[in-house]
């Protein structure tokens, strides 16, 4: 495995020596989303980290790629924002995703044989960018990272203008977001996708193999429990329950108690072992209502804990790990009080 991805990084280019001062570590971050037709994954990066080389996504094992649309075919769409060093303004910019020839490939980017191509078929500054996906099915010791990779190389853009393969205006990327519809079949459970990063090193157009680095992003449903206990001479109820995330504890999530289906207005933040309560005293008439916990947990940092065994050979290291958005509804229960 070690010597494998020692490989992968070193083949980017025969000059990668040159490079390997006078560059920080960049931190980069991996963000996936997704349903049971869609997925979503978005790669960004601080205007300071040097223009990526070569990202390599690593789709976990588990899930399948449909590699079966024609040539043409639409099959998502993509947004993201980039720095233009020519105007030295952050500019957007904006597609379709579209299935290409599996034949296509960005030169010196990825020359293996690919399962599927995605062009993005971008638009900035009213310039068009066509930048490949690579789409390939992983062997050998490099299948430990994975089912498949998605390879982007794109341009050094701190190189004199009329440099060949210069990236347009100049642009940096700062972070870009495609999502692709009835493409992946996503597994049940929890999944770790990983990215390794290759930036270049300043001013020079070559890749710096010495400050590749590793971004993660674990995928996983949550859930919320909800629990009782009624005093009821005093009409009084206490609720607790617990967020968790792939069988882990989330702090600080926020948790609505819904009553007959509807949201009341009691909330509640976990605490750091991801519990919480909630208790309502009842006044008036007698009555039976049905009570429910609900969360919405936004994308969370897990650096610490998630990059805590990172993918050996990586020379960076593990940089950024995420955890995935999600929501969650408990059980119901029905008192009458």
């Amino acid at each position: 495995m070690k010597t494998i991805l020692k490989l992968a990084v070193l083949a980017l280019t025969g000059t990668a020596a040159l490079a390997l001062t006078g560059n920080a570590l960049a931190t980069p971050k991996l963000s996936i989303k997704q349903t049971t037709t869609s997925l979503t994954i978005k790669i960004s990066q601080a205007q300071s980290d040097a223009q990526p080389a070569r990202i390599s996504i690593y789709v976990p094992s588990g899930y399948s790629i449909n590699a079966s649309p024609a040539p043409g075919t639409r099959i998502g769409a993509t947004t993201g924002t980039v720095f233009s060093r020519d105007a030295n303004i952050p500019l957007p910019l904006s597609g379709d995703v579209v299935a290409v020839p599996a034949t296509t490939n960005a030169p010196g980017c990825d020359p293996v044989p690919h399962i599927a191509v995605w062009n993005l078929a971008l638009s900035v500054a009213g310039q068009s960018i066509n930048l490949p996906v690579h789409v390939d099915q992983l062997a050998g010791a490099e299948a430990a990272l994975g089912a498949y990779k998605l390879v982007v190389c794109l341009g050094p853009d701190d190189v004199p203008v009329a440099t060949p393969g210069r990236s347009p205006n100049g642009a940096r990327l700062l972070d870009a977001t495609f999502t692709v519809d009835n493409i992946f079949t996503v597994p049940a459970g929890q999944s770790i996708w990983k990215t390794i990063t290759t930036p270049y090193a300043a001013g020079i157009g070559a890749p710096n193999a010495a400050a590749t680095v590793e971004t993660r992003a674990f995928v996983a449903d949550g859930a919320v429990t909800l629990a009782k206990k009624v005093n009821a001479s005093k009409r009084l109820v206490k609720f607790t329950g617990k967020v968790t995330q792939a069988g882990a504890a989330v702090a600080g999530a926020r948790v609505s108690l819904l009553v007959n289906g509807k949201s009341a207005g009691f909330t509640a933040r976990t605490n750091a072992s991801g519990s919480f309560s909630i208790v309502l005293k009842k006044t008036g008439k007698k009555t039976t209502s049905t009570f429910q916990a609900r969360t919405t947990v936004a994308e969370r940092d897990i650096t610490a804990t998630g990059c805590a065994s990172p993918t050996p050979g990586v020379p960076g290291g593990c940089v950024n790990a995420t955890a995935s958005t999600f929501t969650a509804v408990s059980g119901k229960i029905t008192i009458r009080l």
